[in-house]
């Protein structure tokens, strides 16, 4: 057999072979070729989790749990503002998956802010449910300020969802603030939580703080506890990186061979002048045609821990404030602002690419994103149903109950 002939045949089967195996790695990834979107949208550890979430939302309910005392202050408030959504709710699988599974102590230092953002809260369908008096630490409304009162209605009136959301959630924040917690997270009412989030987080909150001293600043503006990865794929503003990266590539195995042929006499049989242009102007570029195409979160996925987020990341989801950046500037920036209409989250990411503010994100995530119908009337699917338009971290789904629940009770000093 030619020697030419052989090569294209021997990397026609190293081709092939790394197709099959990134088809069977990279398939959960939504920023690859091999994306399979109903498979990677299976709620795995979701599902056990709202399964959880309800069952202890209903032994709150039927009086079974009782909350025990409080820390004061707490070491972290959890505010979260919900409204009315066209026949469906999640608030009580976001408050039944932040609570389940919490030791006596870890909820003693926590506070649960929930803010039903309407100026009649009964329209809200779990006002005045059982379940949420009994995990709930505070439940304030419009009633308690004449001024928001006023204000509130003229949103409603206007139907500026943009507007109302964030006054609502400046709101849910400031009722955190007044708990003295030096750090507040604001969640979205339709995510659940991973067993053991609490321990996650407050390490997460550590090395965010230190990282951020590492760099010269005080404070962070945030640590982001949920993202989409589809968003961290490769981007078309970094193509000049990605050509700079390939071309250095495809020099170095030209550089490579003709070294091997000169120094290596033996390797000429296979390493003909005319292999030489097969391999670095065919072989290579298919080559790297195969790792663009595999996904950036497959082939060169997040590391474990706080890092960076600052741009391409979604959404609010799930958002940690330390307390004297909600007092001293995000809270004034609301106020200031009240009648944008841009949505909270873009209204907080503008923000911080104005003052330079750092983001963090842990990875990976401690909450799903499970919300099959929007706040302001827009549907997106059937409740249960994860389809390929919803926002969802599919590295979420790969975490293991049993595991999980080993490590908390690690982290609380009993015997897993």
């Amino acid at each position: 057999m030619h020697p030419g002939i052989g090569l294209v045949l021997g990397f026609l089967f190293m081709y092939s072979s790394l197709i099959g195996y990134i088809r069977s790695t990279c398939w959960k990834d939504p920023t690859s070729k091999f994306f399979q979107a109903q498979r990677a949208h299976a709620p795995a550890y979701s599902a056990h989790r709202i399964r959880q979430a309800e069952q202890y939302a209903e032994s709150v309910a039927t009086g079974q749990r009782t909350q025990g005392t409080r820390q004061n202050p707490p070491e972290l408030c959890i505010g979260i503002p919900s409204v009315q959504r066209d026949g469906i709710s999640y608030l009580k699988l976001a408050l039944g998956s932040l609570q389940q599974g919490l030791s006596a102590g870890e909820r003693a230092g926590l506070r649960f802010v929930v803010f039903l953002a309407h100026t009649d809260q009964s329209k809200h369908p779990d006002y005045h449910q059982p379940w949420l008096a009994g995990m709930a630490d505070s439940l304030p409304s419009y009633d308690d300020d004449p001024e928001r009162l006023a204000l509130a209605k003229v949103m409603e009136l206007n139907q500026t969802h943009g507007t109302k959301s964030k006054f609502d959630y400046s709101i849910t924040m400031e009722e955190c603030e007044k708990t003295g917690a030096p750090y507040i997270l604001m969640v979205e009412d339709d995510v659940v939580f991973l067993d053991g989030w609490r321990h996650r987080t407050m390490q997460a909150v550590d090395e965010a703080t230190a990282k951020s001293w590492g760099t010269g600043h005080r404070d962070f503006l945030y640590l982001r506890l949920f993202y989409y990865e589809g968003l961290l794929g490769w981007n078309s503003e970094s193509w000049l990186t990605y050509l700079g990266s390939s071309l250095a590539v495809a020099t170095f195995v030209l550089c490579f061979l003709v070294l091997t042929r000169r120094y290596m006499p033996a390797a000429r049989l296979y390493l003909t002048r005319s292999a030489l242009p097969l391999v670095t102007l065919i072989f290579t570029p298919l080559l790297i045609i195969l790792f663009f195409s595999a996904g950036r979160n497959c082939v060169l996925p997040q590391p474990a821990g706080v890092h960076l987020m600052p741009k391409n990341a979604c959404c609010g989801q799930g958002l940690v404030f330390p307390r004297t950046t909600v007092v001293n500037e995000l809270l004034p920036h609301f106020r200031n602002n009240r009648w944008s209409e841009v949505p909270t989250d873009s209204f907080i990411e503008e923000y911080a690419d104005a003052k330079g503010a750092l983001r963090w994100a842990l990875t990976p995530v401690v909450m799903q994103h499970i919300g099959g119908r929007s706040s302001h009337g827009v549907a997106r699917g059937a409740y249960g149903n994860m389809t390929g338009g919803n926002i969802w971290n599919f590295g979420f789904e790969e975490n293991d109950a049993e595991t999980l629940a080993a490590e908390h009770l690690r982290m609380n000093g009993q015997p897993s």
